[in-house]
């Protein structure tokens, strides 16, 4: 019996060894679930490690995704304009605002137009069908403009005069949420501005874009100013794309309020000339102090 157990252990204590000795079995002949062997070039060689599978198609990179130029189908395009309030400052009290009449007058006129501009945009945006990936696309990527404007106005104002002017407009944008900066330089017996705005722009349509501004504005002409609290709303319409390259209509209603409302309306032809170049012909036609101006302007418009 001691003999029996003695043998036992023996046996369970030598039977792991027995298994750690033994080969591993041969690889299926058939090759299912085999590495082939790498070639042996006589030199003990490592071959190259296989090339990285290529990432999903919807996955891109950011630059690709901001800055890459997708084709998509010709037809749709966008709107832009913007409304602006000028605003009169007196050393005084609070002034009153001063509602300007929508009969025959300069002002009047003005206003209307800018009214009406203004409510077309939202009326095709309500009718519109969604835009395009490539709109999409670029809406929520950070956008940086550049517009360089140079014209002449003409108007009681400036005692019938043409005079001229130079316009500089930064903008930034990314999602919902943009703003400008726009400064504009003239004669002495021209008006000058200087404005900035906050602008909350909704998803892009099809055929429209655009945003409510918000922000201020002062206007000078000679020892006379306008300030006050500045509306508008910015909108594009893109007549013809390719790719990147948009033919529009750019047009800006404004309105400025302060101790008066004074109307604005700019509108411009966009060409391009390369995917963030483009070419400006239009005009603009504005109020100070219930005086109408009005002239012609042309420009460049870059961006990134």
């Amino acid at each position: 019996m001691p003999r029996i157990v003695a043998l036992a252990l023996v046996f369970l204590l030598a039977r792991p060894g027995w298994a750690q000795g033994k080969e591993p079995p041969p690889p299926p002949d058939d090759g299912e679930g085999a590495t082939p062997s790498p070639p042996d070039d006589g030199e003990g060689a490592t071959p190259p490690p296989p090339p990285l599978a290529a990432p999903p198609a919807g996955e891109v990179s950011y630059f690709e995704s901001c800055f890459g130029v997708p084709k998509v189908g010709q037809g749709p395009f966008a709107i832009g304009g913007e409304v602006i309030i000028p605003i009169s400052g007196g050393s005084g009290g609070a002034p009153g605002i001063a509602i300007p009449s929508v009969g025959g007058d300069d002002r009047g006129k003005v206003l209307i137009a800018a009214l009406a501009l203004m409510a077309l945009p939202v009326v095709v945006y309500a009718v519109d069908q969604p835009a395009p990936r490539l709109v999409l696309q670029r809406f929520q990527c950070p956008t940086f403009s550049l517009d360089f404007i140079g014209g002449a106005d003409r108007g009681e104002a400036t005692g019938n005069r043409s005079v001229g002017f130079v316009t500089t407009r930064l903008g930034f944008g990314v999602g919902h949420v943009a703003g400008d900066f726009e400064y504009v330089a003239a004669a002495p017996d021209a008006v000058s501005t200087m404005s900035s705005h906050l602008i909350i722009r909704p998803t892009p349509r099809a055929h429209i874009d655009g945003g409510l501004a918000i922000g201020y504005r002062r206007s000078v002409l000679g020892n006379r100013y306008q300030d006050g609290l500045e509306l508008g709303l910015p909108h594009r319409y893109a007549l013809w794309r390719d790719g990147l390259r948009t033919f529009a209509l750019e047009v800006r209603p404004m309105l400025l309020i302060g101790a008066s409302v004074e109307p604005s309306v700019e509108a411009a032809f966009l060409v391009p000339l390369a995917s963030i170049l483009q070419l400006r012909v239009g005009g603009r036609a504005y109020t100070f102090a219930g005086d109408l101006l009005w002239g012609f302007s042309g420009g460049l418009s870059l961006t990134l």
